[in-house]
């Protein structure tokens, strides 16, 4: 480890928290590590981070608090926890995907009773990415305190946009997943088509090559729908989640959104099937009927 480099303190290491930490420490970084399950701290450990029992002890020597949290809840109750610790210089950098609101509240409760400063950086891309430092981050904060952690951002991440103030971050992130949502029912919906009407699914990343139909989640996402591949790279009930705050951010401002409002709303119900800990791309599930042995899928 190069003395330049920040001592880190991270807080949740699950499916992106994991590889992020695995990454850092092969570049270098001193990384003490809290998770609530066992299993993920101990594949930490065995990475070559230090162990901790809890968020205070893990920030208590760093120089950069980072938080990768599934929930709201989770980030509001690791942030009431470090509060006990934190000092100036200190900074806390979230990961997490939580609404703007949230997000801008626990930033002023920690500034009030820590002095400490706020960054929400959500980040895009999934577990490969995070695992080869290609992530893409949107990030909300004070300018001084973004110029801090740019290195550990380019370290983390291929692509970085600073967005604005405090919460801005999560705002824009909000808008990626209203896209994210939405597009993943329409190729699920693409995908069960092509099987019931007898072409082989899989080929038509191929047709539409190109064509005003490409992009990367149909080259990249829709071959795993066609392929049942609903392995989690990210849980289904993480996007139902962060699709839930983007209809309460289009509320709050005032702006219909049908198409998002809809995904939500079948996300929902695949949840509430069961299926919330496949992938967001199993939304497939639903389109599955007793009709489907009768046009199986061409592999």
């Amino acid at each position: 480890m190069t003395s330049a480099k920040p001592r880190i303190g991270y807080v949740g290491v699950g499916l992106m928290g994991g590889p992020m930490v695995a990454r850092l420490l092969a570049l270098g970084y001193a990384v003490d590590v809290f998770d609530v399950d066992p299993e993920r701290l101990a594949a930490a450990g065995q990475a070559g981070a230090r162990l901790k029992t809890s968020p205070a002890e893990a920030a208590a020597e760093a120089d950069l608090v980072l938080l990768n949290l599934p929930t709201v809840q989770a980030v509001e109750a690791v942030t009431v926890a470090l509060m006990t610790v934190l000092r100036p210089p200190q900074l806390l950098v979230d990961f997490s995907t939580i609404p703007p609101d949230a997000c801008r509240r626990l930033a002023a409760r920690l500034a009030e009773a820590t002095g400490c400063g706020w960054i929400d950086a959500p980040v895009s891309g999934g577990p490969p990415a995070a695992t080869s430092g290609a992530l893409t981050v949107m990030a909300g904060g004070a300018e001084a305190d973004i110029a801090r952690v740019m290195p550990l951002m380019a370290d983390i991440g291929e692509q970085f946009t600073y967005v604005g103030p405090t919460g801005s971050g999560s705002v824009a992130k909000s808008i990626a997943q209203l896209v994210v949502g939405s597009t993943y029912a329409v190729l699920a919906e693409a995908v069960r088509l092509a099987e019931a009407s007898g072409i082989d699914a899989a080929i038509l990343p191929a047709c539409v090559s190109k064509g005003h139909a490409d992009g990367v989640l149909m080259q990249q996402l829709y071959p795993r729908i066609a392929a049942h591949d609903f392995a989690p790279r990210a849980y289904a009930r993480q996007l139902l989640k962060d699709l839930e705050a983007v209809q309460d951010l289009a509320r709050g401002v005032g702006v219909p959104t049908p198409m998002s409002a809809q995904a939500t709303q079948l996300y929902r119900l695949l949840v509430a099937a069961g299926h919330g800990g496949i992938d967001g791309c199993g939304i497939y599930r639903l389109y599955e009927d007793r009709t489907a042995s009768d046009h199986p899928p061409k592999r």
